[in-house]
């Protein structure tokens, strides 16, 4: 789908894409052109059901909606950049090496506190995973009937809020509580190390597997890249981390739902952009 005119808005070295999907405001149906340079936007043109320019007040509103259903998949863009499908994975290890940690005759008094807190970690991390990877299918699905249908309806404004509110919502607990328990994992590592030739051979080999999978290397990797994405999940919050991890979980579902539905975008930042 692309506008006879948009050339026309195009600058110097700029690629210039028309979306997909067309916005309603005010019972008619809006289109829009972004022109990118280097991967980068540096122009928006809005175009009405006659393919004419909006007006610049049809634009602004227009590129506030875009800005808006931007923002409600934004963390779950750039976790994708990033894990590309190793949370997942890693998750499928975990139910296949966790089972170890139930033993509790073998870590000692001083290290069982570690060990349960890293069992409780590793049951949350892989059951907020599964639930990502539900949510993250649905939103898939959301897209491909927006595109489908070329427009965005109103029944799909309240999906992508509802999806939104759910996907953060799961990130969140997943992340403090890997985050939390960063040393626990190296503790138990160190452990293994120092105390493996005491195991019987069956223990041992359970406990490797799973120290293998911990490694800074393999799922210890993922999961420093989840926790350094926490600061993509509070932003525009406030929020006391001195609290309980479960209870800063219940205030973060509290302050993203209300942030998220009274979301207003940066309208300084994207009007510029705007050529109408």
């Amino acid at each position: 789908m692309t506008n006879k005119y948009a050339k026309q808005y195009r600058r110097l070295l700029e690629q210039e894409h028309t979306l997909p999907y067309k916005l309603l405001l005010n019972g008619q149906e809006f289109a829009s052109t972004l022109y990118t340079k280097l991967g980068k936007i540096t122009g928006i043109v809005v175009w009405n059901q006659a393919d004419d320019p909006a007006t610049k007040e049809e634009a602004q509103q227009i590129v506030s909606m875009l800005q808006k259903y931007t923002f409600y998949f934004d963390y779950l863009g750039k976790r994708d950049k990033v894990l590309r499908e190793r949370d997942s994975l890693v998750a499928e290890k975990i139910e296949q090496t966790q089972l170890i940690l139930n033993n509790n005759q073998i870590y000692g008094e001083k290290m069982q506190p570690v060990v349960d807190e890293l069992s409780l970690t590793l049951e949350v991390y892989k059951q907020q995973q599964r639930k990502l990877d539900i949510y993250q299918e649905d939103i898939a699905l959301l897209n491909e009937k927006i595109k489908e249908q070329g427009k965005i309806l109103e029944e799909d404004w309240e999906s992508a809020e509802d999806l939104s509110v759910a996907f953060m919502i799961a990130s969140y607990a997943q992340s403090i509580y890997l985050e939390a328990t960063r040393e626990h994992r190296r503790k138990l590592v160190k452990w293994y190390h120092e105390n493996q030739r005491e195991l019987n051979s069956e223990d041992r080999k359970a406990l490797s597997k799973l120290v293998n999978l911990l490694s800074d290397t393999n799922a210890g990797l993922v999961f420093d890249q989840i926790i350094s994405l926490i600061p993509l999940l509070e932003n525009g919050l406030l929020l006391d981390h001195d609290e309980s991890l479960t209870k800063r979980a219940q205030e973060f579902n509290k302050e993203y739902e209300a942030h998220c539905h009274f979301y207003k975008p940066n309208a300084e930042k994207f009007n510029a952009l705007i050529r109408n």
